[in-house]
């Protein structure tokens, strides 16, 4: 293997640890992508690398103004998300916040009072969260159409 220089390969060597926290409809969409490429159940790694991949390609072509489009035989239907929007318009992402230290110590009383929804909110939030819930079926319309 070739390195341009002794950082490259010292990130070569470096492997870090990922963990993320997901729920149930992220679970299954990982899982079926996982099939569907034909990654084995213990190659996580190999599953995010894949991923990773394809939106690098996604976001490199609409950098260069390109857009992706799935070509079918009911026709064309461009690739269409938020951020690929913006970095066709040559949009940056947006600025990270930055807050006063009056702003920060008012943020920390609010968030010291803590948080007390109502019955029926806990109760709604309750059954989006289990795992028995299945999401409705996203179907996509053409505006054009």
């Amino acid at each position: 293997m070739f390195f341009r220089d002794q950082a490259s390969l010292a990130r070569f060597r470096t492997m870090s640890r990922f963990q993320a926290q997901t729920n149930a409809v992220l679970d299954e969409q990982l899982e079926h992508l996982r099939e569907r490429l034909g990654i084995r159940p213990n190659q996580k790694a190999e599953l995010l690398r894949e991923i990773a991949d394809l939106a690098a390609w996604i976001l490199t072509q609409a950098e260069r103004g390109r857009s992706v489009e799935a070509r079918g035989p009911d026709g064309v239907e461009p690739l269409v998300h938020p951020v690929v929007d913006r970095l066709r318009r040559g949009g940056r992402a947006p600025e990270r916040l930055r807050l006063s230290n009056s702003e920060v110590e008012k943020l920390s009383a609010v968030l010291e009072r803590g948080f007390e929804p109502a019955s029926a909110l806990r109760d709604a939030l309750g059954r989006m969260a289990s795992p028995r819930r299945k999401p409705p079926k996203l179907e996509w319309h053409d505006p054009e159409r």
